[in-house]
């Protein structure tokens, strides 16, 4: 019982970490594969592989470093495709293909800052800031009925919410440099 139980919660935090980062491993597959044909057959060879390495794959890291894993696996999984379709007219060099995987992987590495930097700067919001971007962004609600629980206009609500995208866009801008100082640092 206890076997399947482990199975079950092996299963779970798979899907968990598949499901939220199967955008981003799709995007790495399209940037190194010419079709969507192709992108289709790598990501369904990537979710086996993974599935099957899952075992071997160290979750008590972070869960970022989950989409590395799956990128280091996918890009395997491009090179098979690559030399199953050899004969195929269009092909890139080997120099291009690793140019392309590099770039995917820092653009990914570079998303992965800016959604961490634009968590802390939303945590970092006034309450009543909070409070609104929570209102029209979770709920789904629309603009007018948000703005009549919250006694304002629906004018004044998109200048409000424009505010707070200000000051959440300037408050990333601001720490995405500090990180890219720090990187110059090193």
């Amino acid at each position: 019982m206890t076997n399947d139980t482990e199975k079950n919660t092996d299963h779970e935090a798979f899907l968990r970490l598949f499901s939220r980062f199967e955008g981003n491993l799709r995007a790495f597959v399209a940037s190194l594969v010419p079709t969507w044909d192709g992108v289709d057959e790598v990501m369904q060879e990537s979710s086996v592989v993974l599935w099957r390495k899952f075992d071997q794959f160290d979750s008590q890291g972070e869960e970022s470093s989950f989409l590395d894993w799956a990128f280091m696996i996918a890009r395997y999984e491009v090179l098979k495709y690559r030399r199953r379709r050899a004969t195929d007219r269009f092909q890139l060099s080997d120099d291009v293909f690793d140019l392309l995987a590099d770039e995917a992987t820092s653009v990914a590495e570079r998303q992965r800052q800016r959604e961490q930097a634009l968590r802390e700067c939303v945590q970092s919001l006034e309450p009543r800031q909070l409070g609104l971007v929570k209102a029209v962004y979770e709920d789904g609600v629309a603009i007018k009925d948000v703005a009549v629980r919250v006694g304002r206009t629906p004018t004044g609500l998109y200048k409000a919410l424009a505010r707070v995208r200000d000051r959440l866009a300037a408050c990333v801008r601001s720490k995405l440099g500090n990180i890219e100082e720090m990187g110059e640092a090193s």
